[in-house]
C-alpha cells in the first residue's frame, strides 16, 4: 500500500474511528495477538557479544576525560572573558575618574566648564607633542650611539686586520730574502 492510499483511507475514516482503548477487539484478533506474544516469549534469546570489561572501562574513561577536558576549556574561556570584561570596566572607571580629576583641577584654576574642556584638550595636545619630541630625541640619541659603536668596532677590527697584514707582509719579505 502506498502513502497516497493510506492518506485517503485515513481521510475516509476521519470522524468514524474511535480510540483503540474504546474499540472492542474481536476475539480472532485477540487470539492472533496472544499467539504472537507467546511465540515471541518462547523464542530463543539472541546471544550478546561478549564484551571485554577492560575495553568498556577504558572507553568510558576516555569519553569522561574528553568531556571533562571540554568542560575545563569552556570554564577557562568563561573565566577569561569575565576577567577581560572586568578589566575593561575597571579601566573605563579609571578613565572617567582621571577625566573628572583633570576637569576639577582646571576648574580650580578658575576656568569655566567650556574653557576648562578646551584647556584640557590643549594640555593633551601639548603633552602629546612633548612626548613625541622626547621619543624622537631618544631615538636619535640611541641611533647615533649605535652608529658610533659600529664605527668604533669597525675601526678596531680594521686596525687588527692591518696589523695582521703587516705581519704577513714582513714574513713574506723575510722568506723572499
Amino acid at each position: 500500500m502506498n502513502l497516497d492510499a493510506v492518506i485517503k483511507a485515513m481521510e475516509a475514516n476521519e470522524g468514524h474511528t474511535k480510540s483503540a482503548a474504546v474499540q472492542p477487539q474481536p476475539s480472532a484478533e485477540r487470539a492472533t495477538l496472544s499467539s504472537a506474544l507467546e511465540k515471541a516469549a518462547g523464542a530463543p534469546v539472541a546471544p550478546v557479544a561478549a564484551l571485554d570489561a577492560v575495553e568498556v572501562l577504558m572507553k568510558t574513561a576516555n569519553e569522561l576525560a574528553g568531556t571533562e577536558k571540554e568542560a575545563e576549556i569552556s570554564h577557562a574561556a568563561i573565566c577569561g572573558q569575565a576577567f577581560a570584561d572586568g578589566a575593561i570596566a575597571k579601566f573605563a572607571a579609571y578613565d572617567v575618574q582621571a577625566k573628572q580629576v583633570e576637569l576639577e583641577t582646571v576648574k580650580s584654576a578658575g576656568y569655566a566648564a567650556p574653557v576648562a574642556e578646551a584647556k584640557l584638550q590643549e594640555a593633551a595636545a601639548q603633552g602629546y607633542n612633548f612626548a613625541m619630541e622626547k621619543m624622537a630625541e631618544d631615538y636619535n640619541a640611541g641611533h647615533n650611539e649605535a652608529l658610533q659603536q659600529v664605527h668604533d668596532t669597525a675601526a678596531v677590527e680594521f686596525i687588527k686586520g692591518a696589523s695582521e697584514v703587516e705581519v704577513m707582509v714582513h714574513l713574506i719579505n723575510q722568506a723572499a730574502q
